[in-house]
């Protein structure tokens, strides 16, 4: 669910998807390339380049890779379906990956490399998280991922990227708490930690909060505050669990989380899916819906690229939130399967999702040497402290590494964003394909965007 969109990527992408079509169509055999459907600025700054040298060693061929991109699911999803884009692989989140393959969207990738017929070629495509994989249920350890599941076969259609949560980023040196009607408190962090997503709901932060411009994200935020905050209004039921209330679509329970969202709607300074992190940090805004691996870019080099500091954090509500992940995938359309395999293979490969990890901000969703290391390197502290987050819910069980990491005190809260703690994790849920309820699903956000 990577979003960092900017205006000129948009247009580029405009320009590329009339010029390159006709400019490869004329000169360059369809075989000969590679057409990518990616989320903006998320992929590492050289993997393009290496991936058409990898493909040259495996096949002794040529490769032109055409890169374009989507900032929601949906979009991406309206390409597929009805426009039946020849796109070769594509990213989608995990409620997406189960939505296309129910629609007979995806195709099964390739069981065994060696089959594409370039002989014996290293897969590196199970080297990736227990904690995605689909199926993968060790009396309860694991969540029950089941994105990736047909006719009772597990992992047939993707290949986890990336993963993610949904929480609040926040500026330390806010001060409108102290007007809060929620009561009294010492700090932004204080308030924040004791209120959860009522403060997006907060009236003392009028024009000073901004929410995710996408049906998903801010209804299934909606549904949590709404279905499991007290501060709604709302009667919080014993039985209701985050996961039934972020996929929760029964007419009752929409119509109550709808006029929660247009009730918020005016204390929003907007809606964004890109901005948000710019603008808290110049100092516009002073809370905002994000996606984890923004918000560690927020915190960190972002400030550097925009020669501004701010002092943020990033918190998951103990009532709860959405862990997502993205994965690729090969759709129907596709021209150029042999590549799309490979290219997924690739993106599995250690150095490269180190690459990739690095420059997006998002945990890699591959477990290797190469990914322990740099955690290691760019977080683990010489020495213990109080701080430490064990890693074998993600490594596995049975995993070589020391799984416990421990980080200093100003380094914790961006590396949690990054590698939450298990009980970070079994505090969220995740997205399920609305089915035949998506046309009502999308009329309630029309309502609420009206």
């Amino acid at each position: 669910m990577k979003k960092r969109l900017t205006v000129t990527a948009i247009l580029l992408t405009l320009a590329l998807s009339l010029v390159l079509p006709i400019v490869m169509t004329g000169c360059t055999p369809r075989d000969e390339v590679l057409k990518v459907y990616n989320w903006s600025e998320y992929i590492g700054e050289d993997v393009i380049d290496q991936f058409e040298e990898y493909y040259y060693e495996i096949t002794g061929k040529n490769i032109t890779v055409k890169y374009d991109l989507f900032d929601e699911n949906e979009l991406m999803y309206s390409q597929i379906k009805t426009t039946k884009a020849d796109y070769d692989v594509i990213c989608p989140s995990d409620y997406m990956v189960e939505k296309m393959a129910k629609e007979n969207l995806l195709i099964r990738l390739e069981k065994n490399l060696d089959d594409l017929g370039y002989g014996e070629i290293e897969d590196y495509r199970d080297d990736v998280s227990p904690l995605l994989l689909s199926g993968n249920v060790e009396d309860g350890y694991y969540f029950d991922y089941d994105y990736d599941k047909k006719s009772g076969e597990y992992n047939v259609f993707s290949r986890p990227y990336t993963m993610g949560t949904l929480g609040i980023l926040y500026a330390n040196d806010a001060t409108a708490y102290k007007n809060s009607s929620y009561g009294e408190y010492s700090s932004m962090q204080e308030y924040v930690e004791a209120n959860g997503w009522a403060v997006l709901w907060d009236k003392a932060f009028n024009q000073r909060i901004m929410m995710k411009n996408s049906v998903r994200d801010t209804y299934a935020i909606g549904a949590i505050y709404t279905l499991l905050n007290e501060r709604s209004g709302e009667i919080v039921l014993p039985t209701m669990t985050p996961s039934l209330a972020l996929n929760a679509t029964d007419e009752s329970n929409v119509k109550k989380i709808e006029k929660q969202l247009i009730k918020q709607k005016a204390l929003l300074s907007g809606y964004e899916n890109d901005e948000g992190k710019e603008v808290i940090i110049q100092g516009d805004i002073d809370l905002t819906l994000q996606w984890a691996g923004d918000a560690v870019y927020a915190m960190g080099s972002l400030q550097e690229e925009l020669s501004r500091e701010r002092d943020m954090s990033y918190f998951i509500p103990y009532e709860g939130s959405n862990i997502f992940c993205d994965a690729w995938c090969i759709p129907k359309y596709s021209r150029n399967t042999t590549a799309a395999n490979l290219w997924i293979n690739f993106m599995c490969k250690g150095d490269i999702a180190v690459q990739n990890m690095d420059y997006i901000g998002y945990t890699s969703g591959v477990v290797s040497q190469e990914v322990y290391d740099y955690i290691i390197e760019n977080w683990a502290s010489e020495e213990e402290t109080d701080y430490f987050v064990d890693l074998s819910y993600f490594f596995g069980e049975d995993s070589e590494f020391d799984t416990i990491i421990y980080v200093e005190e100003e380094d914790y809260n961006a590396f949690e964003a990054q590698f939450p703690t298990w009980e970070i994790v079994q505090r969220c849920a995740v997205m399920k394909d609305y089915g035949d309820k998506t046309r009502d699903m999308n009329r309630m956000w029309r309502n609420v965007k009206a």
